[in-house]
């Protein structure tokens, strides 16, 4: 949600790209009802540009084929670069931020799912496209030993924040932050292929000649009929943290206002701010109806004549794979609980005042790996010029996925009062560039509004006196 996160209004959802920016915030008080975030992008399988539009518009549904004449709903870039995606909902909660002074306190309700795929082979995405048919590929010894990851993770999250501004001397400000999540895991998959050598011989043949990988899954299906949903609900219990620090240059050096109220505190406009943070470290042990299985250095060949085990259900999925590794693996790992890590990342944000009302941010958001099994965050890097006032804000972030050079997206977000939205993409919408994903976020908040005496602005106290209030009289009526 690059369009809201770092403004001076952001609030409670500035929290989530760096905590001790509610120190700063030009809100002292801030109430989230709901906000939706619907995030993907892959560089593996796209729409043309006209397609996207036509589907988004029209509801027309768009046709390829394969080289073999097979219809397909999307097209596959054909290089041979690893392939990965991400995709991601986040659901904001009722939550609620105030700050008092030095010190600031938030409280926020997420539930958030994430999936994504990374170092998929060339080779192997365009066997998933074409099929196993695709003569151009068969006949051909491949070997990785680069680890191909996949993973789904839902859960939700309950976050404790803290920031303080513990150092203020001149015009130098630094504040810090933490948020302490709680968390609630309700569903997990992952697989890890460490090693693969393999040969596609024909369409009715293969040989694995050596793989070892792992696989793990707590999910609300019954495993012996695919019957959806079934309980538990909570599968597993962990723990996350947010680590951030905001340095600011005031403009008007610091201030001594000893306020009486809360609205009263001084808002401290500022020359730069800088912020870095670490977001989203911490982890899910699973433990209920979980499967884990590890097969190393494992060998087989598929034969589609004698291929007749079923494999609908996931525990007919299980004995299919037993199969095919069991006898031949070096050693088989069976658990009964395993750890999924929630996406970490590392960010740093730069926030500039061109002129009042108008400034120009740059966001990194660096994506990393933590554990064996986790949720990879993409990367990103953004460039966002924003006009705000407390009624009306509009941005345009300009942004790059994944380090895509040639591919930068834009962006737009709105607010009016207390109710915005944004996207990115706005070049896919307007059908200058091919759909390989979306990022979409609106929301509804408690604040900036006259009309329920809730704007929350610093430095800004409504009326409090009560209006005489006749009293009640029958010669009235």
């Amino acid at each position: 949600m690059l369009g809201i996160v770092n403004s001076n209004y952001a609030g409670v959802h500035g929290i989530g790209l760096n905590p001790s920016s509610m120190v700063g915030s030009k809100l002292y008080m801030d109430y989230n009802l709901l906000t939706i975030n619907i995030s993907e992008d892959n560089n593996y399988f796209y729409l043309l540009r006209n397609d996207w539009y036509n589907l988004l518009f029209h509801n027309i549904s768009p046709i390829y084929y394969t080289q073999e004449g097979e219809i397909r709903n999307f097209k596959v870039y054909e290089d041979d670069t690893y392939k990965s995606g991400f995709a991601g909902i986040r659901l904001l909660g009722p939550s609620g931020m105030l700050v008092y002074g030095k010190h600031a306190f938030g409280l926020s309700t997420a539930l958030r799912v994430n999936t994504s795929f990374t170092n998929l082979p060339a080779e192997i995405a365009t066997f998933i496209y074409e099929d196993i048919d695709f003569e151009e590929l068969q006949k051909v010894r491949y070997a990785h030993d680069k680890t191909i990851k996949a993973g789904a993770l839902s859960w939700i999250e309950l976050d404790f924040s803290y920031a303080y501004n513990f150092h203020r001397y001149g015009y130098k400000s630094w504040s810090a932050g933490i948020t302490v999540k709680p968390l609630l895991g309700l569903s997990s998959t992952f697989t890890n292929v460490y090693s693969l050598d393999y040969t596609v011989h024909s369409d009715t043949t293969a040989s694995i000649y050596d793989v070892t990988f792992d696989y793990g899954y707590s999910l609300p299906f019954n495993y012996d009929n695919n019957n959806f949903p079934e309980g538990p609900l909570i599968r597993g219990f962990g723990v996350g943290v947010d680590l951030g620090v905001t340095y600011m240059y005031t403009a008007k050096g610091h201030s001594n206002y000893a306020f009486g109220s809360l609205c009263e505190q001084p808002y401290e406009e500022y020359n730069y701010r800088i912020g870095i943070s670490l977001l989203d470290v911490g982890y899910i042990k699973f433990s209920k109806k979980t499967h884990y299985r590890k097969y190393v250095n494992s060998a087989t060949t598929w034969l589609e004549m004698y291929d007749t085990l079923p494999g609908n259900t996931i525990n007919e999925i299980n004995d299919k794979l037993d199969y095919y590794f069991l006898d031949n693996a070096e050693e088989v790992v069976n658990e009964e609980s395993y750890i999924m890590n929630i996406p970490p990342a590392l960010s740093v944000q730069f926030d500039y005042p061109i002129r009042r009302y108008l400034f120009l941010n740059g966001t990194v958001i660096y994506g990393f790996n933590i554990g064996k099994s986790y949720i990879k965050r993409p990367s990103i890097l953004a460039f966002t010029p924003r006009y705000e006032t407390n009624r009306m804000e509009v941005s345009l972030p300009i942004s790059i996925y994944e380090w895509g050079w040639n591919s930068p997206r834009i962006g737009f977000y709105f607010r009016y009062g207390n109710f915005f939205l944004g996207f990115d993409k706005l070049n896919t919408a307007l059908g200058l560039s091919d759909f390989t994903g979306l990022d979409f976020y609106i929301g509804l908040k408690l604040n900036l509004s006259n009309n329920f005496r809730m704007n929350f602005i610093k430095g800004y106290c409504q009326d409090k006196r009560v209006g005489d209030i006749e009293t009640f009289d029958y010669r009235n009526f």
